[in-house]
């Protein structure tokens, strides 16, 4: 019989002023609840309890989440892993802001209300460590109209840190700024460092947890990349250099994003999306083996692209 201690220990960071403690490597979930990413796949239901298990046992403690994600909620509901006190889930509602759908002020508490209620339901909880708004604007942030409706659902008792996922520079500004939210997810990866200029360094002066998604930039730094539209050539051009200097290392590349991503101080942890237990192992393997030296990080920040059509996948050809 295993003892309480046999799980693979990680190291682990505390996620800005929320207090909470999370591993360096968390499990972004998208692929465990519908066809995600260059070469999509879905795994059963027993196939993906089976992997959030087993991601626990390799020390994973932090799983980022959504209503919008398929099955993904349930699923995780369904494996039993939030009963480890350990382990911290995060889920994102309101997708429909970054859409630029319009509703009342009343119509949108609604609907907020209606998705946080059905992940409580689907997550088999009382109340959300984190809860996250996906993808407002600069200005749906500033309007105050949307933090208003967190904290009333804060009060309420439904979650008990407010976070909020963006894309660009000025949103994840705007919602440091506005001393509300207690965590904020990006994207920041080899090939895409536009945070690291203004957003990294302030939300952690103000000790924001900081959530870092993309770290592969949907397969991009993967030899996936092969499969990109051709408008991408810039993209996947600099990722074949990454790829260079990962082999001078001896290391594979997804290695290398990983590694370069944990370099970085004000990242408390780092997402990989996958639905196969070798990636999750590989990851944890990078984690164990560190930052990168210095002169490896001044060649691979070379690489940064800054047009958001050839690093954000939202922007990407179709």
């Amino acid at each position: 019989m295993r003892s309480p201690n046999w799980r693979i220990n990680m190291e682990k960071k505390t996620l800005g002023k929320t207090g909470l403690s999370v591993s360096r490597l968390g499990l972004g979930t998208a692929e465990i609840g519908f066809a995600y990413g260059i070469k999509p796949t879905l795994p059963t239901e027993a196939e993906a309890i089976t992997l959030l298990k087993k991601a626990v046992d390799l020390g994973v403690t932090f799983f980022d989440t959504a209503s919008y994600y398929g099955l993904a909620e349930e699923r995780i509901g369904k494996s039993g892993i939030l009963k480890n006190p350990e382990v911290i889930v995060e889920t994102k509602c309101a997708q429909f802001l970054e859409k630029g759908e319009y509703f009342s002020p009343a119509e949108l508490e609604k609907k907020i209300r209606s998705q946080v209620e059905e992940s409580l339901r689907k997550l088999q909880t009382d109340a959300l460590p984190i809860l996250m708004l996906h993808g407002p604007s600069k200005e749906q942030i500033e309007n105050g109209e949307l933090i208003e409706i967190m904290a009333r659902l804060k009060k309420a008792g439904k979650f008990r840190f407010a976070g909020v996922s963006t894309r660009g520079e000025e949103p994840p500004l705007a919602a440091v700024a506005s001393d509300f939210f207690d965590v904020i997810m990006v994207a920041y990866s080899i090939l895409d460092q536009r945070m690291n200029k203004k957003v990294l360094p302030t939300a952690q002066k103000k000790n924001i947890g900081i959530v870092n998604r993309s770290v592969l930039l949907k397969g991009s730094l993967t030899p996936l990349r092969e499969k990109l539209p051709a408008e991408l050539e810039p993209l996947k051009k600099a990722s074949a250099e990454a790829e260079k200097i990962a082999d001078e290392l001896g290391i594979d590349l997804p290695t290398l994003a990983i590694r370069f991503a944990l370099s970085e101080p004000a990242i408390t942890t780092t997402l990989i999306g996958t639905n196969k237990i070798e990636h999750i192992k590989k990851a944890t393997e990078a984690v164990k083996a560190g930052p990168l030296p210095e002169k490896v990080m001044k060649k691979l920040r070379v690489l940064a692209i800054d047009d958001p059509k050839q690093v954000d996948p939202a922007q990407w050809p179709k």
